[in-house]
């Protein structure tokens, strides 16, 4: 029996008290984008928190299109008046695929939760902007 390649996409998101995580696996990519973007989109609707966190540890593939995906995921969330981070864990790889696509540049991206919720803004609830959360993760950084 020959092992068959599922090329899947797949989201969850689960609502936490102070954010929104929105989990990835699989492929983040050319063959998966329409079934991504759907499920992109239907996400960016159902966000119910003011913080997004995307967890994009779980995926084992992100291309050129999966990059352009996310970057018009974060333009949606953003522009609905809402924070966005990147959650890599210990995905080097991926971390550094999004390092080189410059994303950092757009978002905090973070090794999980803890690191960003431990932000100055994020301390105390209630409305961050996404310049606040950007500017208080480089502080963070130098």
């Amino acid at each position: 029996m020959m092992k068959q390649h599922r090329l899947s996409f797949e989201l969850e998101m689960v609502t936490e008290p102070a954010y929104e995580c929105i989990k990835l696996t699989g492929r983040l990519a050319y063959d998966t984008q329409l079934a991504a973007e759907q499920k992109l989109a239907m996400a960016a609707a159902a966000v119910k928190r003011h913080l997004v966190m995307i967890d994009v540890s779980g995926l084992q593939f992100l291309d050129s299109t999966g990059l352009a995906l996310l970057v018009r995921f974060f333009k949606q969330v953003v522009s609905a008046n809402r924070a966005m981070a990147m959650i890599v864990r210990d995905n080097a790889v991926l971390e550094k695929i999004l390092l080189i696509a410059k994303l950092d540049r757009l978002l905090p991206i973070v090794a999980n939760e803890q690191q960003l919720l431990s932000l100055p803004p994020l301390s105390s609830p209630g409305f961050v902007s996404q310049e606040e959360l950007y500017s208080a993760w480089q502080q963070c950084q130098l």
